[in-house]
């Protein structure tokens, strides 16, 4: 056979394959070919109504453009997380270059300037300084084995008793989230989860939902907690002890409510399968576990405790005493652990979470450039409109619209996205941070409508899905929106009269 037969052939076989591959239309939707073709049509559909309405009005166009830069962005995110980080950056390129076009007012050097006045940037350098400082404190603290103790001491104080495991498992889960991130906690609470539930021969289910919520109260528990929080925070001038001063007495309601909840709707009796195998852990070895058998030097795990308290007092005294912003703690705080804890910082900055730090870096410029067509400061006229400059019905329409758009989004671009629209709202000196605090409420308690709502639910519903026990729509929000909605009541009504009874917001 000749070499031209040869690859006659082999291009044959090429082909062939290609069409069986192809043709086939259960590999067909597993590709990411429909989403290109979807993509593509919708491009070429929105930049054709965009030449339409540009003709008509120019600022409407460039709204219109935006937003669906804007929205389909996080569509795609919520599609293809894993590739987050890529199409963050090339939806800013687009942006921004659309932009240098079609704004007259546009300067580059807006993307790199500090937000707010009097420069009208775009980037907000403090939130960066906080979630990169906290990440290297977090790193640095969990090499020592601090959280993994935390784990087995509570396995150990709960004997494996059904509802006080429970109830361990969702107060590390709102502990360790108010230090870490959402997602962290979640992995590193998933873990010992399903190693316990596995091992006690019980339904993980509740366990993990139960996290869920426990991520969502924890994400408006502290100024640091969530990276809502840290953006709502830094806008809205609230110093620590002040986010504090509001969280602290709705949590100490919000937690039992939510407990009690979770004990109605999944009963102790049913969460034990009843199908004990060889592998199952007793009482007895469940007490025989030691918790200083994950910590390699004791001498390093105490340092990295001093430091993280160190750190949560120097948040608290940073503003009233040092007049220093948290974004500077939060770096000081990042060294004070690699110091104490004598880690390699070289191999904690190689592990470090660069992608949260870039993703908020693309999400600023996403947001700036939206901002920059006024479509924001439209929202925050109509706002004002709407509620005739009535602050309490604005702060409920912020709550509502808020929280089920963060159904739908994630509730960080969707805080993001409202911060300008409360800046431009009219300021009242008796409560200028009851707004604030009811755009971060309601974000926090909408991740619980929508199994995508949140990080942490789609974490925990993929977990339950390796783990042989899918999860449909219906069961999520059947378990999960009633506690949400009453958590959002009663979170608009808490707010509220904590603003204009005792007038501390």
């Amino acid at each position: 056979m000749t070499e031209d037969q040869n690859n006659d052939n082999s291009f044959i076989l090429s082909l062939q394959s290609f069409y069986e591959k192809w043709s086939n239309p259960s590999q067909l939707r597993e590709s990411r070919i429909p989403h290109i073709v979807i993509g593509f049509i919708l491009l070429v559909f929105s930049f054709l109504i965009f030449q339409q309405m540009n003709a008509v009005s120019p600022r409407i166009a460039n709204i219109l453009l935006f937003g669906i830069i804007f929205v389909g962005t996080f569509l795609l995110v919520a599609l293809y997380h894993e590739r987050q980080i890529t199409i963050i950056f090339v939806s800013c390129g687009i942006s921004l270059l659309l932009a240098s076009f079609l704004f007259d007012s546009f300067r580059w050097s807006s993307v790199v300037l500090p937000a707010g006045e009097p420069y009208h940037g775009m980037m907000e350098w403090e939130v960066l300084a906080v979630v990169f400082g906290m990440s290297i404190l977090v790193e640095a603290t969990s090499e020592t084995g601090l959280f993994d103790w935390l784990i087995i001491r509570m396995l150990k104080i709960s004997k494996g008793s059904v509802f006080p495991l429970f109830v361990m498992t969702f107060l590390l889960t709102f502990a360790l989230s108010t230090v870490l991130a959402n997602v962290t906690a979640m992995i590193l609470i998933s873990s010992m989860i399903l190693t316990v539930s596995n091992g006690l021969d019980y339904d993980p289910t509740p366990f993990l939902l139960g996290a869920v919520l426990a991520t969502s109260l924890a994400g408006m528990a502290t100024l640091i907690s969530s990276l809502p929080s840290i953006l709502v925070g830094s806008r809205g001038d609230i110093e620590f002890v002040e986010f504090l001063v509001v969280s602290i007495p709705f949590l100490i309601f919000a937690i039992p409510l939510t407990i009690l909840y979770l004990r109605r709707v999944f009963p102790p009796e049913q969460i034990p399968l009843g199908k004990s195998s060889q592998d199952s852990l007793d009482t007895q070895m469940i007490l025989s576990l030691d918790e200083w058998g994950v910590v390699e030097d004791r001498q390093r795990f105490y340092l990295a405790a001093l430091s993280l308290i160190l750190t949560i007092i120097g948040f608290i005294l940073a503003d009233s005493v040092f007049g220093i912003p948290i974004g500077v703690v939060a770096i000081i705080g990042g060294i004070l652990a690699i110091v104490l804890t004598q880690s390699d910082e070289h191999r904690l900055l190689h592990e470090l979470n660069w992608d949260t730090l870039l993703f908020f870096a693309g999400l600023f410029i996403l947001v700036g450039t939206l901002e920059a067509t006024g479509i924001l400061e439209d929202l925050a006229h109509s706002l004002t409109d709407i509620s005739r400059g009535d602050i309490v019905f604005a702060g409920g329409l912020i709550l509502i619209i808020s929280s089920f758009v963060s159904g739908i989004l994630d509730n960080i671009p969707v805080t993001a996205a409202f911060i300008p629209i409360v800046e431009s709202f009219p300021a009242t000196d008796s409560n200028p941070q009851y707004l604030w605090f009811m755009l971060l409420f309601g974000g926090a308690f909408g991740g619980g409508l929508t199994p995508f709502g949140s990080a942490a639910s789609i974490l925990a519903i993929s977990i339950l899905s390796k783990e042989g026990r899918p999860l449909n729509f219906v069961y999520f929000m059947k378990k999960l929106v009633p506690i949400s909605l009453l958590l959002l009541a009663f979170s608009g009504v808490y707010l509220t009269i904590l603003g204009f009874v005792f007038h501390r917001i």
